[in-house]
């Protein structure tokens, strides 16, 4: 018989369905082999925050953050999805909180060292009286870049189960937490601002 003139030809013991599950098999291994490096990789990406971080928690892969609206001074709803694309520092501060007052002029100043990062930075009051309270403290401290935002009855707060004030949390363009910081931090830093462009920039998610 020539194969060449009188059409298919399969080669003596050849198994078509046997071979593509050596494939199969193959590319299966090579998925498993490679699996730590990439959720590797993923983690490097928010290691290494350097002093001024030092008390940041990492997540050892982003954790979805709960879809639960914050409100702005006019009452309108803002939900974590309306940032999808930029990363966001999400800071949680209250009048009363001593170390949050401290804070905010720092982060004021994160805000602005960050324009046109692609990353925001939201601190979101969980003063019961709301954008009144909130508003009149940004305004008598010459806070000017940081919005008015409200956590009504703490909602996002106990969403993310925050058990203290200041808390932040670093969210990526996915919407995704890849860590908390707790306390007082010096935001304003050359190593912070460069740690958070790498770990929740734009394309780093």
């Amino acid at each position: 018989m020539n194969p060449f003139t009188t059409g298919p030809y399969t080669f003596p013991g050849f198994n078509l369905q046997h071979a593509l599950r050596i494939i199969l098999g193959v590319v299966i291994l090579v998925i498993v082999a490679i699996s730590p490096h990439l959720a590797s990789a993923e983690a490097d990406k928010c290691d290494k925050p350097g002093k001024h971080l030092s008390q940041m928690r990492a997540n050892k892969k982003p954790i979805p953050m709960p879809e639960t609206p914050f409100f702005d001074a006019n009452d309108k709803p803002i939900n974590i999805s309306d940032y999808k694309g930029r990363g966001v520092v999400m800071n949680f501060w209250a009048t009363w909180c001593v170390p949050c007052v401290k804070e905010m002029p720092d982060l004021s100043k994160l805000k602005e060292s960050l324009a046109g990062s692609g990353i925001e930075v939201l601190a979101l009051s969980i003063d019961r009286n709301g954008a009144k309270v909130a508003s009149k403290f940004l305004t008598k401290n010459k806070i000017t870049n940081l919005d008015v935002l409200i956590d009504k009855k703490s909602a996002v707060l106990r969403a993310n189960r925050i058990a203290g004030l200041p808390t932040t949390l670093l969210i990526d363009a996915e919407g995704g937490v890849r860590g908390r910081v707790q306390g007082i931090v010096e935001w304003n830093h050359d190593d912070v601002i460069d740690f958070l462009k790498r770990c929740i920039g734009p394309g780093k998610s």
